[in-house]
């Protein structure tokens, strides 16, 4: 019997999750700042959350929630991957709220944060509506 094929490894690492965002991320965030690092295939602005003292705050995916849940750690977790995230991710979590649906709020529209995996790049973008 054969085992997995990489065609559909790949393709299942390519699937986005929309790991839930907490009130807790929301805040910690609100007081960082982003710092652009790299840039996507497309061109468009790649980087991390830093703290007042540059140090940085890693984006992962803590279990719990049927996708998982957003946290920011000074260290990546053990068996965890840490995300880049775009700037327009970085601007909702950092300036948005909490709504009562899970999503965030941010300048009129309604966002969730989700993975994506750009070549070996694993990123955090928005989705969502006006």
């Amino acid at each position: 019997m054969q085992g997995p094929s990489t065609e559909l490894f790949i393709t299942a690492m390519s699937i986005p999750q929309k790991p839930v965002a907490s009130s807790l991320l929301l805040a910690t965030a609100a007081h960082l700042h982003f710092r652009a690092t790299a840039r996507d295939r497309s061109g468009s602005t790649l980087g991390v959350l830093i703290d007042p003292s540059g140090a940085r705050q890693h984006l992962v995916i803590e279990s719990g929630g049927a996708e998982g849940t957003w946290t920011l750690s000074s260290a990546v977790p053990t068996g965890h991957a840490s995300f880049l995230l775009y700037e327009s991710a970085a601007n909702v979590l950092r300036g948005g709220n909490l709504s009562d649906d899970g999503s965030i709020s941010y300048q009129g529209a309604s966002y969730t944060i989700e993975s994506s995996l750009d070549g070996n790049t694993r990123t955090a973008k928005v989705s969502g509506s006006v």
